[in-house]
């Protein structure tokens, strides 16, 4: 409550009534009528009496609703939340290698995803994925509606039968990826021309805005001469547009000491971003909490409180109250 205070006049109000209906009523001036005795005794007088006794007493009651009602409004209810408005500059492309053998942590990777969008305030996402060939499912956006529910579409499609590669809806999985694999390229999960795709998607060069690409590939590229950007050139053209790469390398056989997962860390790390092997669940999740913290750092971001009215049902009690009180009194003649 933005005014406490307000929630104390309903008391103030049932003392005054109190102390009126406990204070006997001053006799002076007071004209006595004789002989009204039998008029008072009609059954019509007596109805009437009886009808304006429960008016008055349902006119109380609902005073006492909408005097309770009003005081809240006064004392304004409210919601609270954390803004930061230096990281709601951010753009982040999710860059995920569709290939084969890591289709499965790509679906938890856009599932931890869409679970953080729910708490984006102005940030723009964009999702690419890529073989030979990448293709973007949306552009940088902030319609978080669109984003979270592509992510849990693209999550599923993706989503693997237990300890193997193998999808567990192959036409869903061969609909979200159709586009991603062209045999003229001569070639399969091409990780630097993938990444270079993910890095064109920023726009809007001239405004200061936080770029971030979130890299997810077991850097195994099936053949290197059918590359145009081998991941060393492709992580130095991101560096040249101020862009941020973040990596999870995605476990094979190979083992995470293998020679891609050391040239890939080596890469990110020197540019500056953040590497994490994804060896289980959390690990993306991990990764977004990781981004923020740095960003959030480095973008200057001062968490604001930001309060919201959030006055539910009251108003409309109030407002009922206050015809009731109208059309009892209009009614009763009060």
């Amino acid at each position: 409550m933005v005014n406490p205070w307000a929630l104390a006049l309903p008391l103030v109000l049932l003392a005054i009534v109190a102390y009126r209906w406990s204070t006997p009523p001053r006799r002076e001036g007071t004209v006595y009528v004789a002989h009204t005795l039998p008029g008072r005794l009609l059954p019509r007088y007596q109805a009437r009496l009886r009808s304006l006794r429960l008016a008055a007493g349902a006119g109380l009651v609902v005073l006492a609703a909408t005097a309770i009602a009003a005081s809240v409004l006064v004392a304004r209810p409210h919601s609270s939340e954390m803004r930061d408005e230096e990281l709601a500059s951010r753009d982040i492309v999710l860059c995920l290698d569709v290939s084969g053998s890591v289709i499965g942590f790509d679906s938890e990777v856009m599932e931890a995803f869409a679970e953080l969008v729910g708490e984006f305030q102005g940030e723009r996402v964009s999702l690419v994925i890529w073989n030979s060939n990448a293709r973007v499912v949306f552009p940088l956006t902030d319609d978080y509606d669109l984003v979270s529910a592509t992510l849990l579409e693209g999550a599923e499609a993706l989503r693997t039968v237990p300890y193997t590669d193998v999808p567990a809806d192959a036409e869903a999985y061969y609909s979200f990826t159709s586009g991603t694999f062209l045999t003229s390229t001569g070639g399969a999960s091409l990780v630097g021309d993938g990444l270079v795709n993910c890095a064109l998607q920023f726009d809007q060069p001239e405004e200061e805005r936080s770029r971030s690409i979130i890299l997810a590939t077991d850097n195994e590229v099936s053949t290197p001469d059918a590359q145009i950007y081998t991941l060393p050139e492709a992580v130095r053209f991101a560096d040249d547009r101020s862009i941020m790469i973040h990596g999870m390398y995605i476990e094979t056989y190979y083992g995470s000491e293998s020679f891609e997962a050391r040239q890939l860390q080596s890469e990110i790390e020197a540019a500056g971003g953040y590497y994490l092997v994804a060896g289980d669940r959390e690990a993306a999740a991990a990764l977004l909490e990781q981004i923020e913290a740095q960003q959030a750092v480095a973008l200057g971001a001062d968490p604001v409180l930001i309060l919201l009215d959030d006055p539910g049902v009251w108003p409309v009690l109030a407002a009922v109250g206050v015809a009731l009180l109208i059309g009892i009194g209009w009614r009763y003649r009060l």
